[in-house]
């Protein structure tokens, strides 16, 4: 560790009464760092085995095993006056969600930030300290169990420092990001990233994302939608990783078999004898089900991938992307998302309808890169 480590101040805070008064005084300030320490080998929710808080000064380490009172941490994540500042925040993003039923709001992301601040994408928090205090941080409890006790005092450590190094950190490349006009992209791209988790935590929208979907019948697809959001509901009930009940590879499967009997059942790929025991007869019921709609009820075809034709569409624009990107200074894949590419390439190849309600097609994106790429490749 660094000498600067040696002064440092950590407290434990394991009771309700403690949580509050530090709660309390955390809603006076105007920006905390934020951090959290999870296990999440062999369940569906990550299992919270630590939360950090720090002003720059003080690192508060909250144990979760032995507080069941969260309504002053909720109150504080929520509280509009208060930046909560994460590196890398999506698997904390879960983490508050799953422990308080709140999303952090306003929060920024020191990760996102860095892609405009110097340019470099998906930046470590090891690399970034360095970058901005030159100090080296051991990353050698990152497989720690975050949910023994008692943590040993390099558990403590490590935690603590990474909340102190990341509060020192935020106003630093807040003035970097204010100096290039680019601050509110950073901040933009944080709502954008929570309505993905959102997005992504929801198989009623993700469901038509399972590999080779798009190959499926109305019919298969229709299975494909019950059989996912089930799924999602029986891993929950069961708090086990959802490939543990089926796998993505079972459900198509099954999908464009429509089993109506367990032989059949059998035949799909990837299932496991108790599998089908246990979730048979649940198959059957939502094959029945399908088998009962009209065909005007089925889900719709999905879009099939983008033609070959479209490689050569598809790297002028990346390259157009990496140029605009240079001239501003920041990370290509920041100015244009990789899950939008697609829809452009495919809106301009064939004239399909774009989808707005993304927000990383909106804001400071749609007149820097998206609007100039629909102008610049549109067909004459």
């Amino acid at each position: 560790m660094n000498d600067q480590d040696d002064a440092l101040n950590i407290i434990w805070v394991a009771d309700n009464e403690s949580l509050l008064s530090w709660c309390d005084y955390w809603a006076q300030l105007p920006v905390i760092a934020v951090d959290t320490e999870f296990i999440r080998r062999s369940t569906y929710f990550p299992i919270t085995g630590l939360i950090q808080i720090s002003e720059g000064d003080k690192a508060v380490l909250i144990d979760p095993l032995n507080i069941d009172e969260w309504a002053p941490l909720k109150a504080l994540m929520v509280n509009p006056d208060v930046m909560k500042v994460f590196h890398a925040c999506s698997e904390d993003l879960d983490v508050f969600d799953r422990l308080l039923g709140v999303l952090p709001m306003p929060f920024y992301d020191t990760q996102i930030g860095e892609a405009y601040a110097s340019g470099q994408w998906s930046l470590s928090y090891v690399k970034l300290i360095h970058e901005y205090l030159q100090i080296e941080v051991a990353k050698d409890e990152t497989r720690s169990d975050w949910t023994q006790r008692p943590l040993t005092d390099a558990q403590k450590r490590y935690a603590a420092l990474d909340v102190v190094y990341l509060a020192k950190v935020y106003p630093l490349q807040i003035a970097r990001l204010q100096e290039k006009n680019m601050l509110e992209w950073a901040i933009e791209d944080g709502e954008s990233l929570k309505w993905q988790y959102k997005m992504n935590s929801d198989p009623e929208q993700n469901w038509s994302n399972v590999k080779t979907a798009w190959r499926l019948s109305p019919e298969g697809l229709t299975l494909l939608r019950l059989l996912f959001i089930w799924r999602d509901e029986q891993a929950r009930k069961e708090d086990v990783p959802k490939g543990q009940i089926l796998k993505d590879r079972t459900l198509w499967s099954l999908s464009k078999i429509l089993p109506t009997h367990h032989k059949a059942i059998s035949e799909a790929e990837e299932l496991t004898g108790r599998q089908h025991r246990l979730y048979g007869d649940v198959i059957l019921q939502n094959v029945a089900l399908v088998k009962e709609l009209s065909e005007d009820e089925y889900q719709l075809p999905l879009e099939m991938p983008l033609p070959s034709q479209t490689g050569e569409l598809s790297k002028k624009i990346k390259a157009f992307v990496r140029e605009r990107a240079a001239e501003l200074q920041i990370a290509p894949e920041a100015m244009l998302k990789r899950k939008l590419l697609d829809p452009l390439v495919r809106h301009l190849f064939d004239g399909s309808a774009m989808d707005w309600t993304n927000p990383a097609m909106t804001g400071w994106r749609r007149d820097t890169i998206i609007n100039p790429i629909l102008e610049q490749f549109k067909k004459p």
